[in-house]
């Protein structure tokens, strides 16, 4: 039975704040900005910090660096920003799970609702339903015959325990009434070396898509709401009535719960700004991402209903940290 979902209130942005970025100005930034990505680097968050870093670095004059937290589904990184100093100056850039999933799913350092103070989404993603060329399928129907024909055959990497990339693969084998076998990694980019190698043979992550790209992976279906423009042959699962509302992924910013208000509208402002960048969109679209701009209350919002989604997808899988 999975525990009671908490509805506190997250901590807002409000339109008024945005509208008056200048209470912030010769306060934040003066020094370099942390960027932490809770992840080891090559995954699917690092290739949105990456392009993200250097155009938001350009408008706010300051150097941003990137420091890879990796371990026990995004929670280690997480942990680190939350008892940081409420400053500014040390900001988490986190995948969907850690504050929609992870806070259902395992028992957390921290308290999402109370530690942190959500600021904006900044990026969307379609994850594939990809698979080792070895295996004998080429379509989202093949690959359910044959996990239905050989139980445990079939096993499918995640970025860690609590994340959507797994919880997406245990999706997919809930509606499909299917046996998919859960191998957890330190990030996205370890499990993707390990299917390319054929050691797991299956993954739900938009992090594979360069090896799609390159012929190396076989995409077959993916999570998004509508067909991938550079896909257009490929499925989506949910027109397929094989995945959930809310099951797709995004990428969000939040700092320390106590850090100033001026302080998060002027983070807000700048992330928005550095996301009308081509070459911020240019960068995310390598790895299957693109801009996805939401702060205040719609964003709040977001979070506390898919968190409410997962939190049942949870109950009818039975899928928890293993």
């Amino acid at each position: 039975m999975s525990p009671p979902i908490r509805r506190r209130a997250l901590p807002l942005l409000g339109a008024s704040l945005l509208a008056a970025p200048a209470l912030a100005q010769g306060t934040w930034p003066q020094r370099q900005v942390t960027l932490v990505v809770p992840y080891p680097p090559g995954g699917s968050t690092d290739n949105v910090a990456r392009p993200l870093m250097v155009e938001w670095s350009r408008i706010i004059g300051e150097t941003i660096v990137i420091e890879n937290r990796g371990g026990a589904g995004g929670t280690i990184g997480a942990e680190h920003v939350a008892r940081s100093r409420p400053d500014g100056y040390t900001v988490l850039l986190f995948p969907t799970a850690v504050f929609t999933i992870s806070p259902t799913m395992m028992r957390n350092p921290y308290d999402v609702d109370r530690d942190f103070a959500p600021i904006a989404r900044v990026a969307a993603s379609d994850a594939f339903v990809v698979v080792n060329p070895s295996v004998p399928a080429r379509s989202i129907q093949e690959l359910i015959a044959y996990a239905k024909a050989n139980p445990g055959a079939l096993r499918f990497g995640s970025a860690g325990n609590g994340t959507i990339t797994q919880l997406q693969c245990e999706i997919l084998g809930d509606h499909a009434q299917a046996r998919f076998e859960h191998v957890p990694y330190r990030g996205s980019g370890l499990a993707v070396n390990d299917l390319v190698a054929g050691h797991i043979q299956m993954m739900c992550d938009p992090a594979t898509l360069p090896m799609v790209r390159q012929g190396r992976l076989r995409a077959l279906a993916t999570f998004g709401d509508q067909r991938h423009p550079e896909f257009p042959d490929l499925p989506t699962l949910m027109e397929s009535g094989l995945a959930d509302r809310g099951a797709m992924s995004w990428f969000g910013v939040a700092v320390p719960a106590a850090t100033p208000l001026p302080v998060r509208s002027r983070i807000a402002a700048t992330l928005e700004q550095a996301l009308k960048s081509e070459d911020v969109a240019r960068g995310l679209a390598i790895g299957g991402l693109r801009p996805a701009f939401e702060t205040g209350e719609a964003f709040a919002n977001r979070i506390t209903g898919e968190r409410a989604i997962f939190a049942e997808i949870i109950r009818r899988t039975g899928a928890g940290v293993n």
